[in-house]
């Protein structure tokens, strides 16, 4: 419930962004400032360069009245003197004087400045900028059209000596390009941009997070169940294992989980990793060194004896041992072992729902709303990618909500598994066993004092299931920490009693004997003689990556640029 009521007023807070963003883009465009003065009522031509005759600036009003009386569009000539003026930098004080004053109607977008910059008062070269507002851009004057208003008609006019002629042509072309027929698009466009603007994109919000969320109500809502400090794992459900326990908590099968099993596997001494230090280390295209290179050793069962397997183990160690070689998997066989152990994700998720843990096989539906989820960012990124190219400011705000609603999609549907009552409570036994876990390794010196306490000694009763479960609930941190504590101790004692170390991780390290030694501790003679401890909080880390296909030595350099792309804008530049 208190998810749902979270996932709601996200939605809200979301709407209040997307409808706020053309007021926040507008604040951070820099408009306001260009070096102009404040803006004059009635008034349309500003010549602080004094470049034109006389009176000239009369006839350019008048056209301009025409225009505006007849389309309601609002256009600015402006002349200055300006040195350090670029075609970059004269076309961005275009744009800025724009926004500044206000230029063209609100929602119409409908004003157009011609801005001349002369390097001094010889008013013979300088930089020339027109910059259309969307309305006035895309009914009236196109970049295009402007070019050929620069370059055709005001550039060389002014060549000549006439800047006031060419203005004063300029303004006929765009007075021409000024039609009813125009103005009447713009109008329509105008209530086509409102429509698919505002009205629309709550309609995305609504229909892409609301359907997501029904979806989550169904699939992925776990029954109330209040976790508390005072919910205690009086003894483990049965089937319950250390693979089983991430399906329940992480609400699927994941990496996680195989890695977990892995760990497993290797804890009841059916496998065991070599020179599991060395991953993130070996390069793919690295010569083949058997001294070096990880690997896992396949160890033969004893029928007998031997453990007893839940389904899903007994699947990835028959895939493990055939894919094996003379009892090792090494080099491409290990790098490919994530491949063939993806099956085995489905086969636990099955287990947990034939354990009445789960309502259904999370993957699938999780991938359907994910998938569903990136197609309407995509979908929302191209909506708002046509709708700054056309320009359509309403357009674009629909991508933009499309896209965030696609962002909840995705986020919502990586919660799409729903536990059943009996998983609830599992899942809650869990975290409370996790909580006592977790304090017992921080407190304790060594792995011993651990399996001490009952609380642990009910799924952890050695100090290799103490191992496993902590890698299983996410206390791999804790788990080094504790395991290196105890192996300082017994160094600082000079004795090798009472150290334990998990041999079945294994090392490469040359200065220390930690990979050959006993993992219950016994029989350690030597185990501190080479004055190296290994770093078991980064062979804990490296587990996520055995199984997986190393980079090349060269992967990562290069140069170039990245794809990177400009679009948009409303006009252009022309030295003169």
């Amino acid at each position: 419930m208190l998810r749902g009521i979270g996932a709601a007023v996200a939605a809200a807070v979301v709407v209040l962004v997307i409808l706020g963003a053309p007021a926040v883009l507008r604040l951070f465009s820099g408009g306001g400032q260009a070096p102009f003065a404040d803006a004059v009522d009635g008034r349309a031509v500003y010549d602080p360069a004094g470049a034109l005759p006389p009176g000239i600036e009369e006839v350019l009003e008048t056209q301009i009245d025409a225009i505006e009386a007849r389309s309601g569009a609002e256009v600015v000539v402006y002349v200055r003197v300006e040195p350090a003026a670029t075609d970059e930098s004269n076309l961005a004080d275009a744009q800025a004087l724009i926004d500044a004053w206000g230029i063209g109607r609100a929602g119409f977008d409908d004003g157009f400045v011609i801005l001349v910059s002369f390097d001094d008062d010889r008013f013979e070269h300088g930089v020339l900028s027109t910059y259309a507002g969307g309305g006035f851009r895309a009914v009236y004057l196109g970049v295009e059209a402007q070019a050929e208003l620069r370059d055709a008609i005001i550039i060389p006019a002014i060549r000549q000596g006439a800047l006031d002629g060419g203005l004063v042509e300029a303004l006929v072309a765009v007075d021409a390009a000024v039609t009813p027929e125009a103005t009447g698009r713009l109008e329509a466009y105008r209530i086509l941009n409102a429509m698919v603007g505002i009205p629309g994109s709550i309609l995305a919000l609504l229909l892409t997070l609301g359907l997501v969320y029904s979806a989550w109500r169904r699939y992925g809502d776990d029954p109330d169940l209040v976790d508390s400090p005072s919910v205690l794992m009086a003894g483990p459900p049965a089937g319950m294992t250390p693979p089983l326990a991430t399906v329940v908590r992480d609400g699927r099968a994941t990496r996680h989980s195989l890695n977990t099993i892995l760990v497993d596997l290797a804890g009841q001494g059916l496998i065991a990793f070599r020179n599991l230090d060395q991953v993130g280390r070996v390069k793919s295209d690295d010569d083949p060194d058997p001294l070096v290179d990880p690997a896992i050793e396949v160890r033969p069962i004893d029928r007998a004896g031997g453990p007893r397997l839940g389904k899903p183990q007994q699947e990835a160690l028959a895939t493990i041992r055939s894919s094996a070689s003379d009892g090792e998997l090494t080099r491409e066989s290990l790098w490919s072992l994530n491949g063939a152990l993806e099956p085995v994700k489905d086969r636990l998720e099955r287990e947990a729902v034939r354990l009445g843990w789960l309502t259904q096989r999370p993957t699938p539906v999780i991938t359907r709303w994910v998938v569903a989820g990136i197609a309407e960012v995509l979908g929302g990124a191209g909506l708002a990618w046509l709708g700054y190219s056309l320009p359509m400011s309403g357009l674009t705000l629909l991508g933009a909500a499309l896209a965030v609603g696609g962002i909840g999609t995705v986020a919502l549907g990586n919660a799409m598994s729903q536990r059943t009552p009996k998983g609830a409570y599992v899942d809650a036994m869990l975290k409370a066993f996790r909580r006592t876990l977790r304090k017992t390794m921080e407190q304790a010196r060594n792995i011993g004092e651990v399996i001490a306490q009952p609380e642990v000694r009910r799924l952890a009763d050695t100090p290799d299931k103490a191992v496993v479960w902590g890698i299983a609930l996410g206390l791999d941190r804790e788990v080094a920490t504790v395991l290196e504590r105890g192996l300082e101790d017994a160094r600082a004692r000079g004795a090798t009693d009472g150290a334990y170390y998990p041999a079945w991780l294994g090392s490469s390290s040359p200065s220390s004997s930690f990979a050959g030694a006993s993992a219950t501790g016994a029989g350690m003679s030597g185990l501190f003689s080479g004055g190296g401890t290994p770093d078991i909080g980064g062979m804990f880390g490296a587990l996520g990556s055995v199984g997986s296909s190393p980079p090349s030595s060269s992967s990562g350099s290069g140069g170039g640029f990245g794809g990177g792309s400009s679009s948009g804008g409303g006009g252009g530049s022309s030295s003169f």
